[in-house]
């Protein structure tokens, strides 16, 4: 299937409730969990949550650091985002129209001083291609020394191999996603400079640090 983000964003715009009061999924939690730790959010840090959906990981981020900014295809998960950080009362929560590949629709985004990036399940919806022209534009805008986390589906093994999995990781099995092996990915970051650490969580999911 050939990637459309108009299609995608209507996708997600009509899951943002189940997405919302879904059963707890274990993996996804637990890539979540993981590459917010391994952002090791500071108080002076300003983090971009790339793919930010209805923002939960952006308004648990918001609770360690100065600012987040958000940013999202889904307009109504965006919504869902806004309502939920003015909910809990933050004032240090952003939310704008952008996608990985181009992150700056909304607003230039190299103005915020922004040092940490966290990319987590999100970055699977985009082919090869577009996963390397929006890690370029996020590496490119990042203020130095910054960090990039990316958790996500991702293989480390073939996924021919696990195919009894795939919904353990949330994979469609090529539907509407384009997951890369981790090696693509870390060369990609690489060529940009990163210093790069892979943590795997399951043949088909983990969590890939990249120190710039």
């Amino acid at each position: 299937m050939i990637y459309n983000k108009e299609k995608v964003a209507e996708l997600f715009d009509g899951k943002v409730e189940h997405i919302e009061n879904r059963p707890d999924d274990a993996m996804f939690k637990q890539v979540g969990s993981k590459a917010l730790e391994a952002l090791e959010l500071e108080p002076q840090d300003i983090l971009l949550d790339a793919g930010t959906g209805a923002g939960r990981n952006a308004i648990k981020a918001a609770l360690s650091c100065s600012r987040v900014i958000g940013i999202d295809i889904s307009h109504k998960s965006l919504d869902r985002a806004r309502i939920k950080a003015s909910e809990k009362g933050f004032d240090n929560l952003k939310f704008l129209y952008g996608s990985i590949e181009e992150p700056n629709e909304d607003a230039d985004l190299t103005s915020y001083g922004i040092n940490k990036i966290l990319v987590n399940y999100a970055l699977h919806h985009l082919p090869d291609e577009l996963k390397k022209q929006g890690l370029t534009k996020l590496a490119g805008m990042m203020k130095r020394p910054g960090r990039m986390v990316i958790g996500d589906i991702m293989f480390f093994e073939s996924p021919e191999k696990h195919d009894s999995k795939f919904e353990e990781v949330g994979y469609d099995g090529g539907e509407h996603d384009f997951p890369s092996s981790m090696e693509f990915l870390r060369e990609a970051l690489e060529e940009l400079g990163a210093n790069v650490r892979v943590e795997r969580l399951h043949p088909l999911a983990g969590v890939m640090i990249a120190d710039f």
